[in-house]
């Protein structure tokens, strides 16, 4: 979608199996390889310019990267925070990067803006149709695989959106 609106869009994933598929099938301009020794430089590398906007799903360490690069006046929407999913606290390292760089975060909740769903589905459905958008889903069969496949989750398993399927 970022690049849909003409931004240049860094991803950020597990594995260069994910990151190869984030470029050349999704689009983006980069992808980071967060299981790389040297990610961090990878992510200097690949945000020359810094970083103005941010979707953040993950939390802990990947935050903390992401909020160094960040510009001042820079807009971070939160999704998730998958990296403190298992109890354990995340963190940040350096949380005054938030008012140094004035930065903009916010929670985001997608059933809050049911006012807007009829709108994004039609859009969404429009991009998908016209093959702009792209999506990838994992699907884990019978109830008796969910468990395996929900701690996946934790642990990268999954290749885009995890689903079970019942019947």
């Amino acid at each position: 979608m970022a690049k849909l609106s003409g931004a240049r869009a860094v991803g950020i994933a597990g594995g260069e199996d994910k990151c190869r598929y984030v470029v050349e099938t999704l689009g983006f301009d980069a992808c980071i390889d967060y299981k790389a020794a040297d990610w961090y430089q990878d992510l200097q590398r690949a945000t020359p310019d810094g970083v103005d906007g941010c979707f953040e799903n993950v939390g802990g360490v990947v935050l903390d990267a992401t909020l160094a690069r960040m510009n001042p006046f820079g807009r971070i929407a939160l999704c998730g925070m998958i990296a403190g999913y298992n109890g354990e606290p995340a963190p940040l390292k350096h949380p005054a990067l938030i008012v140094t760089q004035r930065l903009c975060v916010q929670g985001f909740i997608v059933s809050e803006h049911l006012d807007v769903w009829p709108q994004a589905l039609r859009e969404l459905g429009e991009w998908v149709a016209a093959q702009r958008l792209h999506y990838r889903e994992s699907i884990a069969e019978g109830l008796d695989s969910a468990v395996d496949a929900f701690i996946g989750l934790f642990k990268g398993r999954n290749f885009g959106k995890q689903l079970v399927k019942l019947v």
